[in-house]
């Protein structure tokens, strides 16, 4: 027996030690070298004990000793290196300029009419891009996380002869909304909900079909709950609210704000966007200055429950894609999603970007999806 308790403490006392080394990594890289020194003496207190405490007392006195000094260099890393309240979302202005300048090149895929309309809400300032004939009949879209209004370029064409495009920028997100206090901002389904409607009614939409990809399919799946006159038709592309964000997906994306190698970048991207090279081509660098210069103030996606999708009776439209890393299973999300009284379900070998991806595919599904109820 105490072998094996001998075992398992050292198996304990390594794992220890690698998960320090990891953090001390993390801070290195964000250059508080004090608490990485604080780190590493953790580190060094595991490894190693001077020996002349056991030989002047005994074993127990050892390892009490050792315990304590590493609980009391943990505390000093607790309350010494506690961060202070989060006041942007932004980890430096460098960062924020770049990702702007990102922002603005990607807009070069955009109707050269396209207008940047700014609404001011109670958590801060919400950008659209709006294009397409004002007489036109309202449609709202609503991005991917880490992507922007932007990331529906591939998916215009088809819309613009019908409808008046407005794309919103999720504020707390990287892209040109702003929040007035990154601490505050809707922290849950209702709360997301009312704030699209007040936006809704900014923009003088009294209701509108709502394509949402992924994040963005969680919050159309929202609005369509809460707020279900706002909203004709939902269009949703491997959308979160459907199935429960998995603690890889947050563990993925939070090693690749704290370790910022390209290697690891690469990888996370890979598996968040897929491994289509358009995909990469056309929103890799955009991705790369999310995950280097932002922490998202946004709500963590919550799946709609039965009752919730029973009871919106609006025709819904839901793409899946089967290398989607963060949707996860396809049965499983299409039998979910099967509780919406009326949806049609397309799947493709696709990733997560979908509409993306296969725009080719997807665009004419979806006019014709759309135009049922305008011809």
């Amino acid at each position: 027996m105490s072998t094996i308790l001998n075992y398992f403490g050292l198996i304990l006392k390594w794992l220890l030690i690698i998960l320090f080394l990891l953090f001390a990594l993390a801070t290195f890289v964000g250059k508080s070298n004090v608490q990485t020194l604080v780190l590493l003496l953790v580190i060094a207190a595991l490894v190693w004990w001077p020996a002349v405490i056991g030989k002047k007392w005994n074993r127990a006195i050892a390892l009490g000793s050792r315990i304590v000094f590493v609980i009391i260099l943990l505390v000093i890393n607790f309350v010494a290196f506690r961060p202070g309240p989060k006041t942007t979302i932004y980890t430096s202005d460098t960062g924020k300029k770049e990702l702007y300048r990102v922002y603005r090149d990607q807009l070069k895929n955009w109707p050269d009419n396209t207008e940047n309309i700014l609404i001011e809400t109670e958590y801060g300032r919400v950008h659209v891009l709006a294009c397409g004939e004002k007489t036109n009949p309202p449609i709202v879209l609503l991005h991917a996380a880490s992507m922007g209004a932007h990331s529906w370029a591939e998916n215009l064409a088809p819309l613009l002869p019908y409808y008046r495009i407005f794309a919103i920028d999720n504020i707390g997100e990287g892209n040109l909304s702003e929040l007035t206090d990154a601490s505050i901002y809707p922290t849950n389904g209702q709360q997301i909900a009312d704030l699209y409607s007040m936006i809704f009614d900014e923009l003088n939409i009294e209701s509108a079909p709502v394509l949402g990809a992924s994040n963005g399919g969680y919050i159309a799946q929202c609005l369509a709950y809460y707020h279900p006159g706002k909203v004709d038709k939902l269009a949703l592309f491997c959308p979160m609210g459907i199935t429960q964000l998995s603690g890889s997906s947050i563990f993925m994306l939070a090693v690749a704000s704290m370790y910022p190698f390209d290697f690891i970048r690469e990888w996370v991207a890979n598996w968040a966007l897929g491994t289509d090279p358009a995909v990469h081509q056309k929103y890799g660098k955009w991705f790369n200055c999310i995950m280097a210069s932002t922490i998202p103030s946004v709500a963590q996606p919550v799946p709609m429950s039965t009752e919730q999708k029973q009871t919106m009776d609006l025709p819904v439209l839901l793409f899946l894609g089967t290398s989607d890393k963060l949707v996860g299973d396809v049965g499983l999300a299409e039998n979910l999603a099967g509780d919406y009284p009326n949806i049609q379900t397309k799947v493709l070998e696709s990733g997560h970007m979908i509409a993306v991806e296969h725009a080719d595919t997807v665009n004419p599904i979806l006019i014709s999806f759309l135009l049922n109820d305008i011809n």
